[in-house]
C-alpha cells in the first residue's frame, strides 16, 4: 500500500502537501489568490488580444489551466496561464498556417494547445527534464528578450488604433505601422497612453511615494499590484462617458457562461503540420515554467521536479484546449505577486480559478466597452519586464561563445520571428557545444612544490621532468575530440625529444567510447615503437569498468596509476 501511494504522491503532489493543510494556510491562500485575480483578468484579456483570439479564451485558459497545474504541478507558487511570449508564438504559428492551409485560425490554436500538452505529457514519460538543460541560458535569454521587443512592436500598431501585422517580423511590424500611419486614430493614442503612463507610475513611483508619506507596506503593495485593473476600469468607465463604442477599437462582448467542455480531434496530419511548431512551444512553455518555479522554489527552500513540472503544464495545455484556448505557461508576473501576497500552496490558485469564475457569470458585461488600446498598453508593460539588460551584460562580459549565440538567437528572432529563432538558438548552443568539446583545454602540468598537486606549467611554479610528459585533458575522450587529442600529443613530442613517458591525468574523463579507446590504443602502439611508453592516472571507476571489459588494459604497454602522485614518483621521480 505504501507503494501505491508513493506513486500515486508522485503524480499528484496534492496528496503531499494537502495532508498538513490547515485553516491558517487555507486564510493565506484565499488572500493570495484574490490579490491575484487583479492582476490576472486584465492580463489574460490582454493576452487573448495579442494571441489573436477572442477576450473570453484568455479567461477560460487561465481558469482551467490553475485547476490542472494545482493538481499535478509540483510548485506550490507557480501561477500557471496565458503569457505574452506564448500568446506571441500562437499568434506567429497559426497564423502562418491559417494562410497556408486555409483553415479556421481558432480551430489551429486550439489544436496547437492540445498537441502543446500531450507533446509535454511524452516528454515527462521520456525524463526530457534532464535533456532541456542543454539549452543554453545564453539562448534563453536572446530568445526572451527579442520576443519582448517583438511583442511591444506588435502592440505599437494597437496603441496607434491601427489594425493588426499580419507579418510577425520586426521589419514587417515597422513596414505596416509606416504604411498605416495616416489612419491613426489619435483617442486610441490618447487613452493608451494614458493608461500606459499610469501604470508605468504604478510600477516606478507610486510605490515610493505612497510609503514616504505613510501608508501602510500592505495597503501600498496592494495599490500597485491593482494598477492594471485600475486602468481596465479607467477605460471602461471612459468609453461608457464618451460612448466610444463605433469611435476605437473595443472588447466587445464577453460571453457570461462557459464553453462546451470536449476533447479537440487530432489527426495524423495536423500532428505532421503542427507537430514540430508545437514541440517548439512545449519547449518554450517548460522553459518558462521551469525557471520561474526554480527561482521562487529557492527562495522558499522548496524544491520542484522538472519531470513533473512537465506533466502540471501539460495537463494545464490540456485543460485550455478542452475549453477551446490557446497554450498556457507559468507567468513570473502572477506567480510573484502570488508569492508576495503569502501564497502557501496551490489552494491559492484554486481561489484565482473560482474568482475568475465569478468574474466570468457577474462581471464579464462590463468588459465590453474595455478599449483594445489599454489591453495594449497592459501588454507593453508586461513585456518590457521581459527585458533583462543586466543579464544580456553580464552574457557580453563573461563569454563569448554566450555572446555568440546571445546575438543569434536574439537577431533571428527579430528578422525571423520566434519558432525561427528559438531553432537558430538551439542550434548555435550544439554547434558551440560541438566545438569547445572538440578542441577541449589541454594542460601539461607538474608538481607544485612537495604536494601532491599537479598544476598547468604555464600558470605554476611546478617541478617537471624532461622525460616525462604529464597531460590532463579537461573532457571526456570521444568521436569528437580524439584526433585532436592525438595530434596534440604528437606536436608537443616534436618540440620534448627527451619524453620516455606520457602520462594522461584522467581526472575529467567522465566517459571514453569507441573512438576515444581506438585513438588510445593507437596512440599506445606508435608510441612504443619509437621508445615511448603511454600510461593514465586517476581513472575514474565508470571508465575503468569500461576499459576492462576490452582487451586495453592486458594490452598496454604502460601502467595504470591509481593517483598521478604515485605516477610521477615511480615514472620520473619527482
Amino acid at each position: 500500500m505504501n507503494r501505491i501511494t508513493r506513486r500515486l504522491s508522485a503524480i499528484f503532489p496534492i496528496l503531499v502537501w494537502g495532508r498538513g493543510y490547515n485553516q491558517l494556510d487555507l486564510r493565506a491562500d484565499v488572500v493570495a489568490g484574490s490579490i491575484v485575480l487583479f492582476i490576472t483578468v486584465p492580463q489574460v484579456i490582454a493576452y487573448a488580444f495579442l494571441a489573436g483570439m477572442p477576450p473570453e479564451t484568455g479567461l477560460y485558459a487561465a481558469l482551467f489551466a490553475l485547476i490542472g497545474y494545482a493538481f499535478f504541478g509540483s510548485s506550490k507558487t507557480l501561477s500557471v496561464g496565458p503569457t505574452a511570449i506564448i500568446a506571441m508564438m500562437t499568434l506567429e504559428i497559426a497564423s502562418l498556417h491559417a494562410e497556408q492551409v486555409g483553415s479556421d485560425y481558432r480551430q489551429i490554436v486550439v489544436q496547437l494547445s492540445v498537441l502543446t500538452g500531450l507533446i509535454l505529457i511524452a516528454m515527462r514519460l521520456i525524463n526530457f527534464g534532464s535533456v532541456v538543460s542543454f539549452v543554453s541560458h545564453a539562448v534563453v535569454t536572446g530568445f526572451i528578450s527579442a520576443a519582448a521587443i517583438l511583442i511591444i512592436g506588435n502592440q505599437v500598431a494597437a496603441i496607434l488604433g491601427l489594425r493588426p501585422s499580419v507579418d510577425t517580423s520586426i521589419v514587417g511590424i515597422i513596414k505596416h505601422i509606416f504604411i498605416d500611419l495616416s489612419v491613426i486614430n489619435f483617442v486610441v493614442v490618447l487613452i493608451a497612453l494614458s493608461a500606459l503612463s499610469i501604470l508605468v507610475i504604478c510600477r516606478t513611483w507610486l510605490g515610493g511615494l505612497l510609503f514616504r508619506i505613510g501608508v501602510s507596506e500592505s495597503l501600498t503593495d496592494g495599490l500597485v499590484k491593482s494598477a492594471p485593473m485600475c486602468v481596465v476600469l479607467m477605460g471602461i468607465l471612459i468609453s461608457q462617458i464618451f460612448g466610444l463604442d463605433g469611435t476605437v477599437p473595443i472588447v466587445g462582448e464577453i460571453p457570461r457562461s462557459l464553453p462546451d467542455v470536449s476533447v479537440p480531434w487530432i489527426s495524423f496530419e495536423i500532428v505532421k503540420t503542427l507537430g514540430p511548431s508545437a514541440f517548439l512551444i512545449a519547449l518554450v512553455v517548460f522553459l518558462e515554467s521551469i525557471s520561474i518555479g526554480t527561482a521562487l522554489a529557492s527562495k522558499s527552500r522548496d524544491s520542484i521536479d522538472a519531470n513533473q513540472e512537465i506533466t502540471g503544464v501539460g495537463f494545464a495545455n490540456i485543460a485550455s484546449s478542452m475549453v477551446g484556448s490557446f497554450p498556457v505557461a507559468g507567468s513570473f508576473a502572477r506567480s510573484t505577486v502570488n508569492v508576495s501576497s503569502g501564497a502557501v500552496t496551490p489552494v491559492a490558485s484554486l481561489i484565482t480559478a473560482i474568482l475568475i469564475l465569478l468574474t466570468i457569470f457577474f462581471f464579464a458585461p462590463l468588459f465590453y466597452g474595455l478599449p483594445k488600446g489599454v489591453l495594449a498598453a497592459i501588454i507593453v508593460v508586461s513585456a518590457w519586464q521581459l527585458l533583462d539588460f543586466s543579464a544580456a551584460r553580464k552574457i557580453f562580459g563573461f563569454s563569448v561563445p554566450d555572446a555568440v549565440t546571445f546575438s543569434g538567437t536574439f537577431v533571428a528572432v527579430l528578422a525571423f520571428g520566434v519558432e525561427a529563432g528559438v531553432l537558430t538558438g538551439v542550434l548555435i548552443s550544439f554547434l558551440l557545444l560541438i566545438r569547445n568539446s572538440s578542441t577541449p583545454n589541454i594542460a601539461l602540468v607538474g608538481r607544485v612544490g612537495d604536494s601532491e598537486h599537479f598544476r598547468n606549467i604555464e600558470r605554476y611554479e611546478v617541478s617537471t621532468s624532461p622525460k616525462v610528459m604529464a597531460i590532463r585533458v579537461d573532457e571526456s575522450f570521444y568521436f569528437v575530440n580524439a584526433r585532436f587529442i592525438e595530434t596534440f600529443v604528437l606536436n608537443q613530442l616534436a618540440v620534448r625529444t627527451e619524453v620516455e613517458h606520457i602520462l594522461f591525468i584522467c581526472t575529467a574523463t567522465n566517459f571514453i567510447d569507441a573512438s576515444g579507446l581506438e585513438m588510445l590504443e593507437r596512440l599506445s602502439e606508435n608510441l612504443y615503437e619509437t621508445g615511448i611508453t603511454l600510461h593514465l592516472a586517476e581513472v575514474k571507476g565508470p571508465v575503468m569498468d569500461k576499459l576492462k571489459k576490452t582487451t586495453f588494459c592486458q594490452n598496454m604497454r604502460g601502467q595504470l596509476f591509481f593517483t598521478a602522485n604515485v605516477a610521477m614518483r615511480e615514472l620520473a621521480g619527482i
